[in-house]
């Protein structure tokens, strides 16, 4: 198939797709006589895999490396379990990130209901030395 079914197939734009190529996340497709790619399904399948690994946050690099684990023996799921749980971790720790910050516009936004003093208090407080969140 051509790039741009592979895209339509996917989702994906051929520029990510080409992209992908060059970060080594996609094997190089075979070249027909006219110079034209030619993906299979192997390709189909990998960028499929590159798609949902991306989803669920693992960067390019983690998930060039669960690719080059799913071509190895079983033995290596302990491997793949491992980068499993550091993204639960990475995540747990954005997740608390963002409830910080959450909490903090919270108390800035409660702040600008009271609308007795001269200045902005969210302008006041994000200008003051101490840290908001």
């Amino acid at each position: 198939m051509r790039i741009g079914q592979l895209a339509s197939q996917t989702g994906s734009s051929v520029e990510t797709i080409r992209y992908y190529e060059k970060a080594g996340l996609l094997p190089s497709p075979a070249r027909l006589p006219n110079g034209y790619r030619s993906y299979g399904e192997q390709h189909l399948k990998w960028l499929k895999f590159v798609q949902r690994s991306r989803s669920l946050g693992f960067s390019q690099k983690q998930s060039r490396q669960l690719l080059e684990l799913a071509e190895q023996p079983p033995e290596a799921c302990a491997d793949v379990h491992g980068l499993l749980l550091r993204q639960l971790e990475d995540i747990d720790k954005k997740i608390k990130d963002l409830d910080n910050m959450h909490q903090a516009l919270k108390r800035l936004e409660e702040k600008c209901l009271d609308n007795k003093l001269h200045a902005c208090p969210v302008i006041d407080e994000l200008m003051a030395q101490d840290d908001v969140v």
